[in-house]
């Protein structure tokens, strides 16, 4: 990936922190300043872009037959902590028992959201009682995901707009969680490019969809494990949690190394698409990791 790029893409990265993170601090929230109710709610609704690409990942390798067992516990576990984030984030309740949403414009956004919700949650209830994913539904999915994937993104800038506490999150750590938290959603989004490429549909959009979000993935990488200071992007403020992000880079490297051939035009094999459906979820645990590291630091 050239220098040119990356820029581009971690700039973007910049921008869209600097958006969300104006933060506007609630009666509620200052009277609740330790506890950070608001970057729980920040953290759960960000955890539902994740949730739409692995969701979208698993039914694509049910469709090609490989692990299903394992997405079907996928697709159950996801489906259902979709749907009752979904609820907490509009009416409140959960872990902390939130408060139920009183912005307009939120409200306005996760009413779209259930919206777009409600008939990707019927082809998950069908993929998982038939194993079965025609054309007509696999049509349907790639378009309700990505549908559910922008919505949420929005809904995320809104939230952390509303809810970001300023006496516990700053710019800089603002910049960073962005990225690390975006991180766990492209895993699974490239994982899931890479699938509907093995399934022949629209190989070649999806091939250059897995292009970008490999090399995004690889930019944000390299940014919080060696810093960016164009951005102000420290490198890792604990030897710990540097030691993780090794650890995620270990699992990745490989993983992208498949993706490039891929993306180049190779065809993926029987032992790549396995390869990828196993090691997607290895991914995706380190990333949750270095994460909940990045939050409690």
């Amino acid at each position: 990936m050239s220098k040119s790029i990356k820029l581009t893409h971690l700039f973007g990265i910049a921008a869209f922190a600097m958006t969300a993170f104006t933060p506007v601090t609630t009666s509620a929230q200052e009277e609740q300043i330790g506890i950070d109710l608001g970057k729980y709610r920040i953290n759960i609704a960000g955890r539902q872009r994740m949730l739409s690409q692995r969701m979208a990942k698993a039914i694509c390798f049910i469709e090609l037959g490989h692990e299903i067992p394992m997405h079907h516990k996928i697709l159950e576990q996801d489906a259902k902590t979709f749907d009752d984030t979904l609820h907490i984030l509009r009416d409140g309740g959960g872990e902390h028992n939130l408060e139920a949403e009183h912005d307009r414009r939120i409200l306005a956004k996760l009413e779209l959201l259930f919206s777009d919700w409600k008939p990707f949650a019927e082809e998950i209830k069908t993929v998982i009682a038939t194993d079965e994913v025609s054309s007509e539904m696999e049509e349907h999915i790639i378009d309700e995901n990505l549908s559910i994937l922008r919505d949420m993104n929005e809904a995320v800038s809104m939230i952390e707009q509303e809810y970001a506490n300023p006496h516990t999150l700053d710019m800089a750590n603002a910049v960073t969680l962005n990225i690390i938290a975006r991180q766990r959603m492209l895993a699974q989004k490239a994982a899931k490019d890479f699938c509907y490429v093995a399934t022949s549909h629209s190989v070649e959009e999806e091939r250059a969809d897995l292009t970008a979000t490999r090399n995004l993935f690889a930019a944000s990488l390299g940014a919080v494990i060696n810093g960016y200071e164009p951005l102000g992007i420290a490198p890792p403020p604990s030897e710990e949690i540097r030691l993780q992000l090794e650890i995620v880079a270990e699992i990745w490297d490989p993983m992208s190394e498949i993706f490039k051939h891929v993306s180049d035009g190779s065809v993926p094999t029987d032992e790549e698409v396995t390869f990828i459906a196993i090691q997607s979820t290895h991914l995706q645990d380190a990333m949750n990791e270095a994460v909940q590291m990045y939050v409690v630091h």
